[in-house]
């Protein structure tokens, strides 16, 4: 099948002086309300939505359903992405909705000191633009890490993608929010909400020239009661280097070894599991982290045991003991 990407281009008039991207969605509304609340959106103003719409989530035909009003606000441009799949309880609208959405918006004729702008699901192999398949920048995976292969970086635009939630190039310390690549001039976006456990919904902000974001999630709020002083920090395990094997088996926690670094620590025993090759694995809430708190403080609390919680403070999560 010779199909190639649809590519919708859109011209800096359009854009105007401030826009939001917002990706993975994934069958949320009422969480998108909540982030079009919190940045204070307004129909008309423009707005980016780069795909993995309706599915995964507790709401998603409504999602799909809403999406296709919200458009009619104007100055909105949804992309399909990799999770949009044509379900059978989709009418024939819908269907025809979902199927002609674009893979890639072209905004790179913006204003000289915007450099332009292309927005993808996932990722982009060169910036020929109508020579890419669809099922190459509706998955993607691990572009920011991969764009490394490239010997000269080909983009001269900003290139905004979602679909790999950033917390999976989070090596060290996890973090949620937005990632900015100067040097290759990527900026991703997806905050892991449906896909992590401390997952998080991202409205990337440029105004001028300049970068900002707001988040939402659903986790409750607790107040810490004593400080702690940040430590580790050197290891968060990711999707790609997710093997362990078990040193101690605990009913709530236990200790597993990572088998790349050698790192023992201690993790949610609801993450461990056995892959369909028969080796044991985790790539979420695997972190030697600890968060700094002072006393007073309030954190989104992700999982609750009877000595720590698992937490997220201004988008980084780690660990807090009680």
């Amino acid at each position: 099948m010779n199909e190639l990407a649809k590519v919708k281009k859109v011209t800096s008039d359009l854009i105007g002086q401030k826009f939001t991207c917002i990706s993975d969605i994934h069958g949320e509304p009422d969480l998108f309300k909540q982030l079009l609340d919190k940045i204070n959106y307004q129909p008309g103003d423009t707005l980016f939505i780069l795909g993995d719409l309706y599915t995964k989530g507790s709401q998603c035909h409504e999602t799909l359903k809403y999406l296709m009003e919200f458009e009619k606000n104007g100055n909105i441009h949804i992309l399909r992405g990799n999770c949009d799949w044509v379900e059978d309880y989709l009418s024939p609208t819908e269907r025809e909705w979902l199927e002609n959405l674009p893979d890639i918006i072209d905004a790179s004729a913006g204003p000289a000191s915007f450099g332009g702008y292309i927005f993808v699901h996932s990722g982009l192999e060169s910036p020929d633009l109508a020579s890419h398949k669809p099922a190459t920048v509706k998955k993607y995976d691990n572009f920011l890490e991969t764009a490394t292969a490239f010997e000269e970086w080909p983009f001269s635009q900003w290139v905004v993608v979602g679909h790999w939630p950033v917390a999976m190039y989070c090596h060290g310390i996890p973090c949620s929010n937005p990632i900015v690549d100067e040097k290759r001039k990527i900026i991703s976006i997806d905050g892991g909400h449906c896909n992590k456990p401390d997952g998080q919904l991202n409205a990337f902000i440029i105004e001028n020239g300049k970068f900002s974001f707001e988040s939402v999630d659903k986790h409750p709020i607790q107040r810490i009661e004593k400080a702690q002083r940040a430590s580790g920090g050197n290891l968060s395990i990711t999707w790609l280097d997710r093997f362990v094997e078990m040193v101690e088996d605990g009913e709530k926690l236990c200790r597993v070894k990572h088998l790349k670094t050698g790192t023992i620590l201690t993790v949610p025993k609801s993450q461990v599991w056995m892959d369909d090759q028969n080796r044991t694995v985790i790539c979420d809430m695997a972190t030697d982290y600890y968060l700094p708190v002072s006393a007073g403080d309030t954190v989104s609390v992700v999982e609750a045991f009877p000595d720590r919680i698992f937490a997220k403070k201004d988008g980084i999560s780690g660990w807090i003991m009680l």
